[in-house]
């Protein structure tokens, strides 16, 4: 997958997932105490496509081919996901997405599922994208 695509699928799914984890979160407090503290101020969706893109480009940390090895890409990874904790701790801070301890949790809570969605989600298209290319070059083999 070219670089190009990947920053701009991680972007949506990431934007999709922040979108989605506000929807749960604000309907959970809906139905738990009656009311949603949830206030939606004009710049909320550029903040969030914002964070969704900071968030996809620092994926090219992870996709640079120069150095490999298993533990090298768990330190990658690792420091990956704390770089994009450090991202959207910071946007959250910066568009006020969180005042105290209390909001920030549910934050990091959803970080941590997006993560996984947006990780195991990359992989297979990935992987699917291989498949394509795969096969695409199988048939020019038999072809000759």
């Amino acid at each position: 997958m070219n670089k190009a695509k990947m920053i701009f699928n991680q972007t949506l799914m990431i934007s999709t997932g922040i979108l989605f984890g506000v929807g749960v979160q604000t309907m959970l407090q809906y139905f738990s105490y009656g009311k949603s503290s949830f206030q939606w101020q004009w710049y909320i969706p550029l903040s969030i496509i914002l964070a969704g893109f900071l968030c996809a480009l620092a994926t090219l940390f992870l996709t640079d081919d120069d150095v490999s090895g298993k533990s090298v890409g768990y330190i990658r990874t690792g420091l990956h996901f704390v770089a994009v904790l450090a991202i959207v701790s910071l946007c959250g801070y910066l568009f006020e997405w969180y005042t105290s301890l209390d909001e920030y949790i549910p934050i990091v809570i959803m970080y941590v599922v997006i993560y996984a969605f947006v990780w195991i989600s990359t992989t297979w298209i990935m992987k699917s994208d291989e498949k394509k290319i795969n096969k695409a070059i199988d048939d020019i083999r038999d072809e000759e």
